[in-house]
C-alpha cells in the first residue's frame, strides 16, 4: 500500500510540471505573438490591396503616397476620347475628376483585422487576408456637361424635309429628305461618369450614342403627289403698285407649302405680322365697313383665292370668316378675310394624301393650284353661292356638291353669310 501511494504522488508532480510547462510555453508563445502583432499595429495587414496595388506592411502615410503616385496621378494624366463617326474629341481626365475617397478607403484597409484576437491577427499576418478595395472617384459634372455640349453642338443636325416644286416645263420635281442626327447627351454623360467613377487606368475610349431622326416630310410621302386636283385664280390688274407688292409677298410666303394628312394650315402663321420691315406697304383695306389705308392691304385676295382652291379639293375642316362688305375679286360668300392677331384663315388636310400648294402671279393674275394624288380626281366638287338680296343687304348660302362618275353623291352647306350694303361696293361686285 505504501509503494502505491509514492507512485501517485510522483504522477501528480509530473502532471503539475507538465501543466506549468504548457502554461509557460503558451504564455511565451502568446508573448511572442503579441510582440509580432504589435509590430503590425501601425501597418496594413498582409495581402491587402487597394486598386490592385499591394499595401501589406505599409503605414497609412506610405499607402497614401503609393496610391497617389502609382494610381491617382496615372489616371489623372490619362485622356478620355469620344468618337462621333470620323471625329474624335478628347479631354484630360484631370478636368473630369472632382475628388476621390482615398483617405476613407485607406482607413478601411488599415483597420481590417485590428479588432481580432491575437491568434487571428497572427494568422492574417502570416497567410494574408486577400481583402480588396477600390477607390470611388467623384465626377465634375459641370465639366462633363460642357464637354458633351460642345460635341452635341457640332454634331446635332436637324432633319431636312423632302421638297417639291413645279418646274418651268410643268413637271413635278422632288428632292430627297435628309435624316437628322442627335447625340444622346444624357446617355453619353452617364457613360463618361461611370468610366470615371470606375477608375480606369488606361485612356478611356467611348463611341457617342447617336439617334437618327426622320424628316417630317419624306421623299416617299411626296412621291404620292403626282397631279393637280384643284385650281383657282383671281385678277388684280387694277391694283396699285403697293397692293400688288403685298399680294406678291404673301404669295411667296405660301408657295411650296406641303401639308401631310392631319396637318393644319394657318394663313397668319405662314405670312407672319404685316410690317414695313418685312416689305409690306400701305394699301386699301376694309375696316368697320369702310375702305381705309393699312399696312398689308390686298393680302385678303390671296387668302380668298386660296380658300376657293381648297373648297374644290373636298377638304372638310375649314375655318374662315367673310368680309363685312362684298369683295370685287371673288363672288359673294367666297371670300376669306384675315387680320393679324384677330382673324385667321385655317384648314386641316383631311385627305388621305399630302397636298402641295403652288401659288404664283403672272400678268396681274393670281394663280393657286393644289397638287395631290391622282386618285382624288375620281371626285369633282362644284361650288354654288345662292344669293338672296333684301333691304338689309345680301344673304348668301354656299353649297359644295360632290360628283363621282358624273353622279352627285353629296351636297353640303359650307357657309351662310350676310353682307351689309355699302354704296357702290355692292354695285361694283354685281
Amino acid at each position: 500500500m505504501k509503494e502505491k501511494y509514492c507512485i501517485t504522488i510522483a504522477f501528480k508532480m509530473l502532471i503539475a510540471q507538465f501543466i506549468l510547462s504548457f502554461i509557460a510555453v503558451t504564455l511565451g508563445c502568446m508573448w511572442g505573438l503579441n510582440i509580432e502583432n504589435n509590430k503590425w499595429s501601425k501597418l496594413i495587414y498582409s495581402d491587402i490591396k487597394i486598386a490592385n496595388i499591394a499595401l501589406g506592411g505599409k503605414t497609412k502615410e506610405e499607402a497614401k503616397n503609393i496610391i497617389k503616385y502609382q494610381y491617382i496621378d496615372d489616371i489623372k494624366n490619362r485622356k478620355l476620347y469620344v468618337t462621333v463617326d470620323d471625329k474624335v474629341y478628347s479631354v484630360d481626365n484631370s478636368n473630369l475628376i472632382k475628388g476621390y475617397d482615398m483617405d476613407n478607403v485607406i482607413d478601411k484597409a488599415f483597420n481590417f483585422g485590428k479588432n481580432l484576437s491575437i491568434i487571428e491577427k497572427h494568422k492574417l499576418i502570416k497567410t494574408g487576408s486577400k481583402e480588396r478595395y477600390s477607390l470611388d472617384f467623384t465626377c465634375d459634372n459641370d465639366s462633363i456637361e460642357e464637354f458633351t455640349r460642345n460635341i452635341e453642338k457640332e454634331n446635332n443636325k436637324k432633319p431636312v424635309n423632302a421638297t417639291i416644286e413645279m418646274t418651268a416645263e410643268g413637271a413635278i420635281k422632288i428632292d430627297a429628305d435628309k435624316k437628322g442626327y442627335k447625340i444622346e447627351k444624357e446617355k453619353l454623360n452617364k457613360d463618361i461618369e461611370n468610366k470615371i467613377k470606375a477608375g480606369v487606368i488606361d485612356d478611356i475610349h467611348i463611341t457617342a450614342p447617336v439617334k437618327k431622326t426622320e424628316a417630317a416630310v419624306t421623299q416617299a410621302t411626296l412621291f404620292l403627289i403626282n397631279t393637280c386636283i384643284a385650281s383657282f385664280s383671281t385678277k388684280f390688274e387694277s391694283s396699285s403698285f403697293m397692293r400688288a407688292n403685298n399680294i406678291d409677298i404673301s404669295v411667296r410666303a405660301i408657295n411650296g407649302k406641303v401639308l401631310i394628312p392631319g396637318e393644319s394650315f394657318s394663313f397668319n402663321e405662314m405670312l407672319g405680322q404685316r410690317t414695313r420691315e418685312r416689305g409690306y406697304m400701305e394699301a386699301p383695306v376694309i375696316i368697320n365697313n369702310k375702305i381705309e389705308s393699312g399696312i398689308g392691304g390686298g393680302i385678303c385676295q390671296v387668302s380668298s383665292t386660296l380658300y376657293n382652291a381648297i373648297l374644290k379639293t373636298g377638304i372638310q375642316d375649314i375655318g374662315r370668316m367673310h368680309h363685312s362688305v362684298p369683295s370685287s375679286y371673288v363672288g359673294l360668300g367666297l371670300d376669306a378675310t384675315v387680320d393679324w392677331g384677330n382673324i385667321d384663315f385655317k384648314f386641316k388636310n383631311t385627305l388621305e394624301y399630302p397636298i402641295y400648294i403652288e401659288a404664283r402671279t403672272q400678268n396681274k393674275i393670281l394663280y393657286i393650284n393644289i397638287f395631290s394624288n391622282s386618285d382624288l380626281n375620281k371626285k369633282k366638287y362644284i361650288i354654288e353661292n345662292n344669293i338672296n338680296e333684301d333691304a338689309n343687304g345680301y344673304k348668301v348660302k354656299v353649297i359644295r356638291k360632290t360628283y363621282e362618275n358624273g353622279m352627285i353623291i353629296n351636297s353640303e352647306v359650307i357657309s351662310n353669310d350676310v353682307y351689309t350694303p355699302v354704296g357702290s361696293a355692292i354695285k361694283k361686285n354685281t
